[in-house]
């Protein structure tokens, strides 16, 4: 039974929890609003940001590393897991330990590995990289949409469409949970809104061309750049809230099972022991 300070605790650790969100939303929207002014900035910062291996680039392959960093950390520590889960977890990691490395090109500029690029034949970007093969992009692709789309379905499936399914139906959150990780709801809105924010930008600048400077860097270029980075930090953000709640969870049901054995231990103690040996 609920007792009037355990409801007013709950009610208070309620309202508390949606302050955070809301300001987390109104934060993290600002800064994904302020990723997209390059776009109306001078050709040298634009290409500071957008370019390959520009701070968006980099920064996006350091949130997917981060992201596959945690996922495997998590392996270790979330003993409690489901084998299921723990397997989601694996496959998480290895997921975006590969978009990262992808996003980098494997590290081919970085170390001046071009003359082991033994792909570059079949590459469209002649690059050491996978998702830029033939067989995936330009005129020879055995499959119809790009590994950028691939990366935005992902992105709102993982992020928004099985967080919300999971907050509408308790069933499906039931079954879901304990088999693959139900990021937080929230977090999601920023996959949305930068979703929103890249369309509407593909569409204004092409019309208004005083607002974009750039003479030979295409419009789509530099907003789906943009538009990655939104994505990855939304992920980062979730994946990161995801975890800091499971595990906050799991230290409170430690504490509460070791509070269970203390009370199961002392209601085992006979009466008139509780003082033994102090009696004159």
């Amino acid at each position: 039974m609920n007792t009037p300070n355990t409801i007013i605790n709950g009610v208070s650790s309620h309202m508390k929890q949606q302050k955070t969100s809301i300001l987390f939303l109104i934060i993290a929207a600002i800064f994904i609003g302020i990723t997209f002014l390059p776009l109306f900035a001078s050709e040298r910062i634009l290409d500071l940001f957008a370019r390959e291996d520009g701070v968006f680039e980099n920064l996006t392959a350091l949130y997917l590393f981060v992201i596959a960093l945690v996922f495997g950390v998590a392996l270790f520590y979330v003993r409690t897991a489901s084998l299921l889960l723990k397997l989601s977890y694996t496959g998480l990691a290895l997921l975006f330990f590969l978009g990262a490395g992808e996003e980098i090109s494997w590290g081919e500029r970085i170390f001046h590995w071009e003359d082991q690029n033994f792909i570059r034949g079949v590459n469209v970007q002649e690059e050491f990289t996978l998702h830029n093969l033939k067989y995936f992009q330009g005129e020879e692709s055995i499959i119809p949409v790009s590994a950028s789309q691939l990366f935005v379905v992902f992105a709102f499936i993982f992020a928004v469409l099985i967080p919300l399914a999971c907050t509408i139906s308790p069933r499906i959150s039931e079954f879901v949970a304990p088999r693959f990780p139900v990021l937080p709801l929230y977090p999601g809105v920023l996959v949305v809104l930068t979703y929103i924010f890249q369309k509407l930008m593909l569409r204004v600048l092409p019309i208004v061309p005083a607002l974009y400077q750039h003479p030979t860097m295409p419009i789509p270029q530099g907003v789906h750049e943009i538009r990655e980075h939104g994505f990855t930090f939304a992920l980062l953000a979730s994946v990161i809230i995801y975890f800091s709640r499971e595990w906050a969870a799991k230290k409170v049901a430690d504490s509460q099972a070791i509070s269970n054995q203390m009370t199961n231990l002392g209601s085992r103690i006979p009466v008139g022991m509780e003082h033994k040996g102090e009696k004159i």
